[in-house]
């Protein structure tokens, strides 16, 4: 057999064996929840041993947020694909509606509940989150440096980048606090345009100089 080919076969051989851990462990975490499944029991439902999970995964909640890599190079594409001359914005904009507010056509809206409802109960899932938003914001801060023409991330690079995983971070809670109330997942995802369509707009005009109200104790 080629080298190749036998290359292509290995590689073939851990994707499937990454997917069927990821697939036992998710079904584990949504039967009885994130923190009472252990890495035994998900190596157990995978038929692969406990060291063999950790080849794949480095930690437990790795498991279940397993597509950060993927989600992290489609927000620099979506920076990247922008023509010259575009808005930025409008283009991460765009991003979110679809990665977040269920603009791919083939978004699986109990899967968005299970996921979202995961998080809601574990502490470990909501630390784990942070972390990634932390990554997340200076990935995207070193793509708009890019796209600015910049060699580090400017200061406006750095603020740009957390105003958008703000609002990510808003409306995925938003989401989170419809479903729940009871919301069905489609109808969550479209209570939520209007929202998130006027903090993007917030984003772009700026928030003004926020005039505080009048409050009882002023009266």
């Amino acid at each position: 057999m080629p080298v190749t080919e036998r290359r292509g076969r290995r590689a073939e051989h851990k994707l499937r064996t990454r997917e069927s851990i990821n697939d036992a462990a998710m079904q584990l975490f949504v039967a009885h929840g994130f923190d009472e499944v252990t890495v035994a029991e998900v190596a157990a439902r995978a038929g692969v041993s406990v060291a063999t999970v950790f080849n794949y995964f480095d930690t437990k909640e790795d498991l279940f947020f397993d597509e950060v890599e993927p989600l992290a190079a489609d927000l620099v594409e979506a920076v990247w694909n922008c023509p010259a001359g575009a808005s930025v914005l409008q283009a991460l904009q765009g991003h979110l509606n679809y990665q977040l507010m269920g603009g791919r056509a083939e978004v699986d809206y109990q899967e968005v509940a299970q996921f979202h409802d995961a998080i809601e109960h574990s502490t470990a899932l909501q630390r784990r989150e942070q972390e990634i938003a932390l990554y997340r914001r200076q990935v995207l801060a070193r793509a708009l440096a890019d796209a600015l023409g910049e060699q580090q991330p400017s200061a406006i690079a750095q603020l740009a980048a957390a105003q958008y995983l703000t609002v990510e971070h808003i409306v995925a809670g938003r989401l989170r606090e419809l479903l729940q109330a009871g919301r069905s997942t489609a109808t969550a995802l479209k209570e939520l345009e209007p929202m998130a369509s006027q903090l993007f707009t917030a984003v772009r005009d700026g928030i003004g100089p926020l005039p505080k109200a009048q409050s009882k104790k002023d009266e």
